[in-house]
C-alpha cells in the first residue's frame, strides 16, 4: 500500500507541473499521457547527456536545448514555449517540495 502511495505521489509532482506548464503556455498537447511521455523523455535524457559531456556546463546547454525540443514536439508548441515550461515545471517542483518539506517539519516537533 505504501508503494502505491509513493508512485502516486511521485507521479503527482513529475506529471502535473508538465501539464500545468503546458496550460500556461497555451501548448497544443496538454494532457495526461503527452505529460507522462515528456516526463519519461526527460528523464531519459537527464541520465544520457551527463555521461558523454562530463562538463557541467555544457551537458546543462545541450541539456536544455534538447528538452526544448522535445517538449516543443511532445506537447506541440514552440521552443520558446517549451523551454516557459520547463521553468514552470522548476517552479512548480520546488513549490511541492517546499509544502512537503514543511509538514514533514511541523510534525515532527
Amino acid at each position: 500500500m505504501s508503494f502505491l502511495l509513493i508512485l502516486t505521489l511521485l507521479a503527482g509532482v513529475t506529471v502535473f507541473p508538465v501539464m500545468v506548464g503546458a496550460r500556461v503556455v497555451g501548448a497544443g498537447n496538454r494532457g495526461l499521457w503527452s505529460a507522462l511521455f515528456s516526463v519519461l523523455i526527460l528523464a531519459a535524457l537527464s541520465a544520457v547527456v551527463p555521461r558523454y559531456f562530463p562538463n557541467h556546463a555544457a551537458a546543462f546547454a545541450i541539456s536544455t536545448a534538447a528538452s526544448g525540443v522535445f517538449l516543443a514536439g511532445i506537447l506541440d508548441t514552440t521552443f520558446l514555449r517549451a523551454l516557459a515550461v520547463s521553468v514552470i515545471i522548476v517552479a512548480v517542483q520546488f513549490a511541492v517540495i517546499l509544502v512537503f518539506a514543511g509538514a514533514i517539519l511541523s510534525s515532527t516537533t
